[in-house]
């Protein structure tokens, strides 16, 4: 069974990836560009100059006018789409699981570009980004991409500082930059941020989230260990601590968040609990529009 049902891609159908054109790519594909040649779709008229292609010569507007004026087109380009998928240990808390929904969300985002022949590359994470997907731009490649997603198994410890690095490193040319995960590093992410900025992508972080991460109601004597590290405390869990936990979460996500603004990227959040539909429209309302 696919990750998306039939309603999910019906609603994907009536959206398109809204994306910079300082993005863009110089092979044709579905997003418009500002430079207006040879492209695919028609955009107005100018004085013809010599030198320009005569096909292009409106020869019925020739006509009526008596001045001879050349078609102009916007062209469209491809973009390079990648999604960091964070497959850190802590994306297997949840009910569902965080790692089930940050799939699904990561196919929609892919299947979104793909249905405009854009390159889809799919990149888990821990401390690095691990091996990448093949590159995708074809709706007919989608079983290909949901089958990647799904051999996915959430272990190790999250560093995204390395993780930015590696990246930028390893895929030089800017995009589309999608992040898909739970924020749950307790290392300020304001720099890699930056980084990726910096590297030209346009950057959108959708932050999978459970209860058990914002408002855990544990009570009395136990001992926590890290979902990541495997590091185990003992702890007298009380109302003031789980206070203190409950705002050093907020100031974390609240410090991505400011962050995201200041570099023209955005943070979206998509409980688990919610409906997919909702989560997607959430996630994509910040990346698309109407058809």
């Amino acid at each position: 069974m696919g990750l998306l049902d039939r309603a999910s891609q019906r609603l994907l159908d009536g959206l398109r990836l809204r994306v910079r054109s300082n993005v863009t790519s110089t092979d044709q594909g579905g997003q418009r560009s500002e430079n207006f040649n040879s492209g695919l779709e028609f955009a107005d008229h100018r004085e013809y100059v010599p030198g320009d292609d005569v096909r292009q010569i409106d020869w019925k507007a020739f006509i009526r006018s008596g001045v001879l004026t050349v078609r102009t087109f916007e062209e469209e380009r491809d973009v390079r789409i990648f999604v960091l998928v964070d497959a850190s240990a802590s994306m297997r808390r949840g009910d569902p699981v965080k790692m089930d929904v940050g799939r699904k969300v990561a196919a929609a985002l892919g299947y979104l570009g793909m249905k405009q022949f854009d390159r889809v590359q799919i990149i888990p994470f821990t401390d690095v980004p691990e091996m990448a997907s093949p590159a995708m731009r074809t709706r007919a490649e989608f079983p290909v991409l949901e089958r990647f997603l799904a051999d996915i198994e959430p272990d190790g410890v999250t560093t995204f500082a390395k993780t930015a690095r590696t990246f930028v490193q390893r895929h030089p040319s800017r995009g589309l930059l999608i992040v898909v995960t739970d924020l749950m590093e307790t290392a300020d992410w304001t720099h890699s941020l930056r980084l990726l900025a910096r590297a030209g992508h346009q950057i959108l972080v959708v932050r999978v989230t459970c209860k058990e991460d914002d408002e855990p109601s544990f009570r009395g004597e136990m001992e926590l260990e890290d979902a990541e590290t495997g590091e185990r405390v003992r702890v007298s869990m009380n109302r003031s601590l789980l206070k203190a936990y409950r705002e050093e979460v907020a100031e974390h996500v609240e410090r991505c968040a400011d962050t995201c603004v200041r570099i023209g990227a955005r943070l979206v959040h998509a409980p688990v609990e919610q409906p997919l539909e909702s989560i997607l429209r959430e996630a994509l309302a910040t990346a698309t529009e109407a058809r």
